[in-house]
């Protein structure tokens, strides 16, 4: 019998066992491996190995994801793939507990990921947390718009400093996106390897929204929005009636929204369509500390215990008193008398937090059990913008 595999840092001399993994995985090539690996750091990768030899990997992406109008750290899981003849044996269920385990001890309450199987992920206890969509809009719908005020393109390499400042504003004012780490940048609004172009819908105090593309494709006369923020209805219109005006060179434009889109709602016709949907999952790896790192809604004061099971990590099982008072919670530790008020996994609880699903609906779905006064504050703890991502990784 050999022996269970071991989880370890990657090795640089690994590179040629790891690209092969990829190639089976994914279908790249060495080179896209090697960029791949490089863009995202080798200190970030992890691998497990069987009697000595890599037959399993993942990558880490640091970075967080806004909830409440507040950032709550976050490691994000990527590029996981696992050797084919280690499929069913249980070497990536053994390398997720052990990458779960590695991000509670770095400090980090949450951990997402964008799933190619569901049941790997939930065993580790991630669970869907949000939506990515893709609309795409035919630019008959936009005819006749004119920009109102005129955009500006970016030019100044200092002028990412605003993209980023407008972007992050944008994540304030909703839950799930990303405060994106240099990788997600790169994809969202270009590199030297992938340039793109971005433009400014000016303002009174500075840009108040913008927008990037990259190549059209001439293959099906489309445009794809790489990035874009409107922080105002103005700006929205702007960058509508600029996308517009690109109607002689395509048919069709897509962006990456949410389902409460700002650029969906300010459509001056019907015609929008989605083009893909996908779901995008979270782990909490401590209960008490990514309660406490989330903004909540204002003017509340109420108190709910959460009775919390986590067959992984043993220090989230138990109850917690949740306090809430002016917007500010705390938490601290109960005893086992008297009822709690959700009684829910580590799975359903990250479902909660993100306010993917309603708590009635998770209730009716069997994801939890509540009292109906649990019910009734869980609906206003967790009430807000529906949670999104516009980045995949």
């Amino acid at each position: 019998m050999s022996a269970d595999p071991e989880y370890d840092h990657y090795k640089p001399d690994e590179f040629g066992r790891l690209a092969v993994l990829y190639r089976h995985a994914f279908g790249i090539g060495e080179g896209r491996a090697r960029q791949y690996v490089d863009s995202i750091g080798e200190g970030s990768f992890r691998v497990v190995r069987r009697a000595g030899t890599l037959v399993g990997a993942v990558a880490f992406l640091d970075m967080g994801h806004w909830f409440g109008g507040k950032l709550v750290p976050c490691r994000g899981i990527a590029g996981v793939a696992v050797e084919p003849a280690e499929r069913g044996r249980g070497t990536a269920t053994r390398m997720m507990a052990a990458a779960v385990e590695e991000t509670r001890a770095d400090g980090f309450p949450i951990s997402s990921l964008y799933p190619a199987t569901l049941p790997l992920y939930q065993r580790a206890g991630y669970a869907k947390a949000g939506d990515r969509m893709t609309y795409r809009l035919p630019l008959t719908v936009l005819h006749g718009l004119r920009p109102d005020p005129l955009l500006e393109r970016a030019e100044d390499p200092a002028d990412r400093t605003t993209i980023i400042r407008l972007q992050s504003e944008r994540a304030r004012r909703t839950n799930g996106l990303l405060e994106r780490c240099n990788l997600l940048w790169e994809r969202a609004i270009g590199s030297p390897e992938r340039p793109c172009s971005t433009w400014f819908v000016p303002g009174a105090d500075g840009p108040e929204g913008y927008v990037t593309v990259g190549a059209r494709s001439d293959h099906d006369r489309s445009l794809q929005v790489q990035d874009w923020a409107a922080l105002s209805p103005r700006a929205g219109r702007a960058l509508l009636a600029f996308l517009g005006g690109w109607h002689s060179q395509v048919s069709t434009i897509t962006w990456n929204g949410g389902p409460e889109d700002t650029l969906i709602h300010l459509l001056p016709e019907v015609g929008a369509g989605i083009a893909s949907w996908e779901q995008w999952m979270l782990r909490i790896t401590d209960v008490a500390g990514v309660l406490t790192a989330r903004g909540w809604p204002p003017g509340l004061t109420m108190a709910v215990t959460l009775s919390v099971t986590d067959p992984l990590l043993a220090t989230n099982n138990g109850r917690f008193r949740l306090e809430m008072a002016a917007g500010q919670a705390t938490v601290e530790r109960v005893g086992k008398s008297g009822a709690a008020d959700l009684t829910l996994g580590i799975d359903a609880l990250a479902t909660l937090y993100t306010g993917h699903l309603a708590p009635r609906v998770m209730a009716d779905l069997g994801m939890m059990e509540a009292t109906p006064a649990g019910l009734a504050a869980a609906g206003m703890l967790f009430a807000g913008p529906r949670p999104w991502l516009a980045d995949t990784f």
